[in-house]
């Protein structure tokens, strides 16, 4: 049996759970490797994740943009390539602009229950991002009635550099606070900390406090990040660095929103930063996606590419470089910038098998007894830590990296028994 990924998959953390009751499956159906064809190069080993991302990739582009879909990527596709692409993009939160390629190709004819769940996805993407303009507004005016200006980054804000903004999954929502009226370029003038105080006053929960980039509130059931920086700037130099920069670059200007709500969000300068380098803490982490690439297309079709002097001649540089060539070629973008290969193919082998990387390249204990689940994490932290210092271009050895994990849990004591007693 095919089966479509309800959208309140839990791999999804895009936006709250919906799915189509006509449509309810338990797993994802999985195309085998016998179904590779000319879209593969000859000689590669038989990938069956590829075409259903041929095919995201090719509609995601015209979505994007105004080119056609590639019309070689779905000749003689089944209804399983199908439904292994509609998954897909389910994952990476890139559904409503697929169908928006789908609609502007009508020649590419899909399946009539795969474009009825894409519709769902795309009508209540809208009507989230509706939610969410309105439960901002409300911050806003909250922290504005006190003398403090709320700027949104990424997310809502930075969709309206979308084709169709609403289009544009938003999880939760990323905020910087400072006190009217002054330098929001000097730290000193941040208000995260009042406002804090302030939603807490106000009945809304909030958690994180003791963590050194952002707290975490709970605004009416929506999830804010409340910055005190931009980037954790401990982790490495180039974190400190771009952090600055960032602070320098905030220069915040009024954006309108769909329905009429008008917003704080940084420069374009600051998003040619904030988006690559968000993407690249994923790419480091465990979860960089289609989303992230498509957040960076719209970047670079709209703003060109700038790469700023505190990056040159750091990782960051060539990883901005790395994930321009894959908007090059595969979502629409025309910036001629050095090749990375190895770090190409990296990325976006990341990208398609998410799965292969959640755990540092480690297979998870057959066992869950505390001795077993200890030396797991140890060989984890182990993995992370050579793969951070090739990403970021640190020398952390194990050792350092387990003391800060050790002060991180002593600043958070409940966190010690899931050591001992679960995966993560």
């Amino acid at each position: 049996m095919n089966n479509i990924i309800p959208l309140n998959n839990s791999k999804i953390n895009y936006s709250p759970a919906i799915s189509n009751p006509q449509l309810n499956p338990n797993k994802a159906y999985r195309i085998s490797s016998e179904a590779v064809d000319s879209i593969q190069k000859v000689g590669k080993a038989a990938d069956p994740d590829m075409i259903p991302a041929k095919m995201l990739l090719s509609l995601l582009k015209s979505g994007l943009t105004d080119n056609k879909a590639d019309a070689k990527f779905f000749k003689g596709r089944t209804y399983a390539d199908w439904v292994n692409m509609y998954n897909l993009s389910v994952d990476n939160a890139v559904t409503p602009t697929l169908l928006e390629g789908l609609e502007k190709n009508p020649d590419i004819k899909a399946p009539d229950d795969v474009i009825a769940n894409m519709k769902e996805s795309k009508n209540f993407a809208a009507k989230y991002h509706k939610h969410q303009e309105k439960l901002l507004g409300e911050f806003s005016d909250l922290t504005k009635s006190q003398g403090v200006d709320t700027v949104q980054m990424k997310g809502i804000g930075f969709s309206m550099n979308y084709p169709t903004p609403t289009t544009r999954f938003g999880g939760d929502i990323d905020v910087y606070n400072f006190q009217h009226g002054t330098d929001p370029a000097d730290p000193k003038n941040s208000s995260s900390l009042f406002v804090d105080k302030l939603v807490s006053k106000n009945g809304m929960e909030v958690t994180g406090t003791e963590y050194a980039k952002h707290s975490h509130i709970d605004y009416k059931g929506m999830p804010f990040e409340n910055h005190r920086m931009f980037l954790d700037k401990k982790l490495s130099p180039i974190h400190e660095k771009m952090n600055n920069y960032l602070f320098k670059h905030l220069k915040p200007v009024q954006e309108t929103l769909p329905n009429g709500t008008k917003i704080l969000v940084p420069s374009k300068e600051f998003n040619n930063v904030f988006i690559s380098f968000h993407a690249m803490q994923h790419f480091a982490g465990q979860g960089i996606n289609f989303h992230h690439l498509a957040d960076w297309a719209v970047q670079v079709n709209k703003h060109g590419l700038t790469i700023p002097e505190e990056a040159k001649g750091t990782t960051f540089e060539k990883f901005m470089y790395a994930f321009t060539n894959l908007a090059n070629k595969h979502l629409g973008t025309n910036v001629k910038v050095p090749e990375n290969k190895e770090l190409e193919d990296a990325i976006f082998d990341k990208m398609l098998h998410p799965d292969k990387y959640k755990t540092a390249g480690l297979n998870p204990p057959k066992h869950k007894d505390p001795v077993s689940l200890v030396v797991f994490k140890f060989k984890q932290i182990v993995n992370r830590t050579k793969q951070n210092n090739e990403i970021w271009g640190t020398n952390k050895t194990t050792g350092q990296a387990i003391y800060e994990s050790f002060v991180a849990h002593l600043k958070r004591p409940k966190t010690f028994i899931r050591v001992f007693t679960r995966l993560k």
